[in-house]
């Protein structure tokens, strides 16, 4: 299913952060401005969609999980973290090409500075649709009495960025979502998202909020890293 009604949103603090600001430390007033000034054009800039699917979790073991159709994803982590679901919701997001193919034209004119605001205000807006759709989601399955898992992504913990293509070949029969992996596995466009989370019976309480790998990873200053 493709959704598309996203607003371009984005953290200004997390931005800073991606730029190199340390936490806690003030931002200048010109960067503050710059980021103002350029996150003007994001809506023009960006074309927000995401595609996702449900599937039946079909197993779970210490090394990973299976999905209904023989599809296998391999992260001890995921694995722990799927334990209580009983299906999983996959995605791929992205902000299209628009984006991109302007910090590039920054680049040439040697705008560095702005270049790399935007691609910062790219990346966080990405972000942002994805959490979007996670909230979204969880109110509805919360109606329904069912909770959510953390999400995950391939390249983060544990999960190997080579599994974007099972998680990708998901999608081979859907609306093209104009996302494309190359051989690296990396995402084109680059401000494009792809991951799922685990849907569990029996709401919140049962999604094993305890468990969060955020909290036994040694990276304190990961831009990334979840308190829940």
């Amino acid at each position: 299913m493709m959704v598309h009604d996203f607003a371009a949103s984005f953290d200004a603090e997390k931005v800073f952060r991606l730029l190199g600001a340390r936490e806690g430390r003030r931002v200048s007033a010109s960067s503050r401005r710059r980021v103002h000034n350029l996150s003007q054009d994001m809506d023009a800039l960006v074309d927000p969609r995401l595609s996702y699917r449900t599937l039946t979790l079909a197993g779970v073991n210490q090394g990973g999980i299976e999905l209904e159709d023989g599809t296998c994803f391999k992260s001890p982590k995921l694995a722990r973290a799927m334990a209580s679901a009983d299906r999983v919701c996959c995605f791929v997001a992205t902000l299209g090409p628009e984006l991109e193919m302007k910090v590039h034209r920054l680049m040439q004119l040697r705008r560095h500075a702005d270049a790399c605001v935007l691609d910062a205000l790219g990346s966080m807006s990405a972000e942002s649709i994805v959490e979007q759709f996670y909230q979204r989601m969880a109110q509805r399955l919360a109606k329904e009495n069912r909770g959510v898992t953390l999400r995950f992504s391939p390249g983060y913990c544990d999960w190997p960025l080579a599994q974007q293509q099972p998680l990708f070949a998901l999608f081979a029969n859907q609306a093209p979502l104009r996302v494309e992996l190359n051989q690296s596995c990396l995402m084109s466009p680059r401000k494009s998202v792809s991951g799922l989370f685990g849907i569990v019976p029996g709401g919140v309480a049962c999604a094993d909020p305890s468990y969060n790998p955020c909290t036994m990873c040694a990276k304190r200053d990961c831009i990334a890293r979840r308190s829940r």
